[in-house]
């Protein structure tokens, strides 16, 4: 819970959506101011409006900080198994950290479509960097939790670079993360307890990777499937392209016969069209020379008919 006005502010602005966030804050800096309260006014001003990337882990952090904190706590038993060479512990533990993640990104998708968002894959690569950060890093691990995000987080190693990642100023964890801190450490006290904790988390990161490994292997029957789907399917789309092909190449064949025969007639069709004009001409010639004999026929016969008169 926020203790000072600056924090209450901060805690009230990173509520809002980032595209209201603006408009708000001016209009708390101007109350302030209007209050007669300019170092608060100016703090206010200052806050910056949170990325995308941060606002979702803002959201996380307030609507599921149970789950957040069991991220963040699990990044101590990491340390301890690291520290102690204990192998089989890290192993189930990056697993059980694998799964809590891949569960807030889920949950992540699904409170940013609750608010009509549609985070783009370049964001939520940056939220589940934040939360791997967080895991990895007390400061990371607060400034996570605290809700007032302003930039998505990135572990370089086991480092991670906070500054001026909390808007309102550093804060501690909340209430319910603070409290599964403090059993922690009330473990680290109590070895008995502390062994018996790590063999039940142990055991819960063992079942962990088996639910995993169950979703890992129906992801691979479900891709299988598909692909089998898909490989008949093109097995079928092959063989109706081999038989188009045929067609093709028989269409083409038979184009290039006709084309040819096309070629050799109109060769056949040049002489013959000379031998019609040969004959035409010979006929016209014979009509001319038959229609002279017929007049001189007829002369011929008008004059001995003059003269048998």
């Amino acid at each position: 819970m926020a203790t000072d006005p600056v924090a209450e502010a901060a805690d009230a602005l990173y509520a809002l959506v980032p595209e209201e966030f603006t408009a708000a804050r001016n209009a708390r800096a101007a109350d302030a101011r209007s209050a007669r309260e300019p170092a608060l006014a100016k703090a206010i001003g200052a806050l910056r409006r949170p990325s995308p990337s941060a606002w979702i882990v803002n959201r996380l952090a307030r609507d599921e900080p149970d789950r957040l904190g069991d991220l963040v706590g699990l990044g101590g038993e990491l340390a301890d198994a690291q520290a102690a060479g204990d192998g089989r512990a890290l192993g189930a533990l990056i697993a059980e950290r694998r799964e809590l993640i891949g569960d807030l990104m889920r949950l992540a998708v699904s409170l940013a479509d609750a608010a009509d968002r549609s985070p783009s894959r370049t964001v939520l690569d940056e939220v589940e960097q934040t939360l791997v950060a967080a895991s990895v890093s007390a400061e990371a691990g607060a400034a996570v939790a605290s809700g007032r995000l302003v930039r998505a987080l990135r572990a370089v190693g086991v480092d991670v670079d906070v500054a001026g990642a909390v808007g309102g100023g550093e804060t501690g964890p909340p209430r319910r993360l603070g409290r599964r801190l403090s059993e922690r450490a009330d473990g680290r006290a109590d070895a008995a307890s502390r062994d018996t904790s790590r063999t039940d988390r142990a055991d819960r990161a063992a079942e962990a990777a088996r639910r995993e490994r169950e979703r890992l292997e129906e992801a691979l029957r479900q891709a299988r499937e598909r692909a089998d789907d898909d490989e008949h399917a093109l097995a079928e789309a092959s063989a109706r392209l081999d038989r188009a092909v045929r067609r093709f190449d028989d269409l083409e064949t038979e184009r290039d016969e006709l084309e040819r025969r096309l070629s050799e007639v109109r060769d056949e069709l040049r002489p013959a069209e000379r031998e019609v004009r040969i004959a035409t001409r010979a006929r016209d010639a014979a009509a001319a020379e038959a229609a002279s004999s017929a007049r001189a026929r007829d002369e011929a016969q008008a004059a001995r008919d003059d003269l048998v008169r």
